[in-house]
């Protein structure tokens, strides 16, 4: 899905949902990088969204893993 095209709308309306939207930017992709980097300086400048990367995000994920029980 292209970051300026899908993920986009779906931040911003889950903004207006009262969510806080995470947005891992390098997993974001999309044809037309100027739009790309609007929609991500967008997202900055409003400060509604979380924008974080893959390499942050991945020890969060594994360490909140290890404190699950099933």
């Amino acid at each position: 899905m292209a970051l300026e095209i899908g993920i986009a709308p779906t931040v911003w309306h889950a903004v207006d949902l009262g969510l806080i939207p995470v947005v891992v930017t390098d997993a974001c992709g999309g044809r037309d990088y100027p739009a790309m980097q609007r929609v991500l300086d967008d997202f900055r400048f409003s400060g509604d969204a979380l924008l974080t990367d893959i390499a942050a995000l991945t020890p969060l994920l594994a360490r909140s893993s290890q404190n699950v029980d099933f």
